[in-house]
């Protein structure tokens, strides 16, 4: 009966250990569009003009300026392992912008290492409103309806 059991309980070990080390695998999330190293390469040689970048980037991600003249391309690549934060693997942020005539005028790419924390202000502006009492609050609807609302 031993010569019998061992076996299956080997094989019965080595599928949980299997099914366990498989479902802590790695979740990895793509978000944005990359156009590439090679497309961006391929863009100093076309006509920069905004119909012929958006034949080649496709539409951007944001459009800002006066005349929509600053297009913006962003990608990122984060992964996760089971529950913990997700870990930010690489971003890259292209901006283009363009004259009034509608030709590239500068081209900017900025990745991971550019990055920089933004201090966001925490100050809060508090409206005075009308003060209410809890009896006020309580009673303040008191003849404001008729039966005819209902």
């Amino acid at each position: 009966m031993c010569t019998i059991f061992l076996p299956n309980m080997i094989k019965t070990l080595i599928l949980i250990s299997i099914l366990f080390l498989t479902s802590c695998s790695k979740i990895t999330e793509f978000n944005g569009f990359n156009p590439g190293s090679e497309t961006l390469a391929t863009l100093d040689k076309v006509k920069k003009s905004k119909s012929n970048i958006k034949k080649l980037l496709g539409e951007p991600a944001i459009v800002q300026g006066k005349n929509g003249n600053t297009w913006i391309y962003f990608s990122q690549e984060k992964e996760q392992l089971a529950f913990l934060k997700p870990k930010l693997i690489s971003r890259t942020v292209i901006l283009l912008t363009f004259n009034n005539s509608g030709f590239l005028n500068t081209e900017e790419i900025y990745t991971m290492k550019d990055s920089r924390i933004i201090d966001i202000n925490s100050n809060k502006v508090v409206s005075g409103g009308r003060k209410l009492t809890i009896l006020q609050q309580i009673f303040g609807n008191i003849g404001n309806f008729s039966s005819q609302s209902f």
